[in-house]
This record gives C-alpha cells, structure tokens and sequence, in this order.
C-alpha cells in the first residue's frame, strides 16, 4: 500500500510515527518498573525467608516471580524491537527516508564495540538486567538447597516433606533454564 504524496500523507505518516516513540516510550518505562519490581520481589521474598528457619522454602518462589517478571521484560523488549524494525522498515521508506533515526542507530551499533564479559550493552549472563532476573532465581535456589539440606542433616525429615522440597526445587530449576533461553532468544532478534 502506498501513501500519497501529499502534505496530509506525510502528516499521517509522521503522526504514526510519533506515537509509535511514545509506544517505545511507555513499554521501555514498563520495562524498569518490572526490573524494579523484581528486585524489590525478590528482596522481599528473601528477607520474610531469612527472618526464621521455617520461612526458607519461601526462597523457591524467586525463581518462579523471576521467570513471571522476567518473561514480561523480554516480551516489552520483543514489541520494543519490533516497532523499530518497523520504523526503520517500512515507515522511513514511505517518508522517502527522511527518518534516519533507526537506520543511524543501527549502523552505529553494529560497529566493533566492546561486548565483552562485563559489558552492559550485550546480552551475555554477566548483563545487569539478566543478573537481576536469572542470577537473583539461580542464588535463591542454590540458598534454598543449601539451607535445607544443612537443616535436613541437622533433623532428618519426612519423605512427603523431602519430595514436596524436591519438586518445588525441580520447578524452580526447569522456570531458571526457561527464563535463560528466553533470554538467549530475545538476544537473537
């Protein structure tokens, strides 16, 4: 479909535009309210835990918040993607490639920069906002087997109490790998 080329055609087209920044706008300020959300589940979820020996299987419910959370980031950062690509794609054609804001950005991104370990502009594990998601879900349940296993040597427990633990802790551990290939996926696009 071709847009006229007219002044009211490229009014449409760059009203369209304008919204589609204001849609990145507000699904990226959606993204750092879920990250915050995530620490400050997570911290919460830790500390009611930590506060009494009873409370640590709390800690087997990071992984699953941090997989719920963590799933609703990546899908922001998908949409986020999408709507550039768009812009980039089919939108700056149209308004004969007057908008370079997408192309430029691109351009300059995909120059050698350092991506290494310890950078924050890659999706490696070391990344900030992958630490906060999966890193946070891994330490509760390595914690969480730590601690149970220290208190189950210290009194021996039931076999009912001990396979509730184990499922619970196998739950964890498949929502951490899903939560990683999600991650490793989102990092593809």
């Amino acid at each position: 479909m071709t847009q006229p080329e007219t002044g009211a055609g490229t009014q449409i087209m760059l009203a369209e535009y304008t919204a589609l920044r204001t849609e990145i706008e507000r699904r990226t300020t959606v993204q750092w309210n879920v990250f915050a959300l995530q620490l400050a589940s997570a911290g919460a979820i830790a500390g009611v835990a930590i506060s009494a020996a009873g409370n640590l299987a709390l800690l087997l419910l990071i992984p699953l918040s941090s997989y719920l959370l963590g799933s609703r980031y990546i899908l922001h950062d998908f949409h986020v993607k999408l709507i550039r690509r768009y812009l980039r794609d089919s939108l700056a054609a149209r308004l004969s490639g007057h908008l370079q804001w997408e192309v430029w950005r691109r351009t300059e991104l995909s120059t050698p920069v350092s991506r290494g370990w310890f950078s924050v502009t890659g999706w490696n594990l070391t990344q900030p906002t992958r630490l906060a998601f999966e890193g946070v879900a891994v330490l509760a349940l390595v914690a969480g087997a730590c601690a149970a296993a220290y208190r189950w040597w210290l009194t021996p427990t039931t076999w009912p109490l001990l396979a509730g633990a184990g499922a619970g802790w196998s739950l964890g551990a498949v929502v951490i790998v899903a939560l990683h290939r999600a991650f490793e996926r989102a990092s593809d696009l």
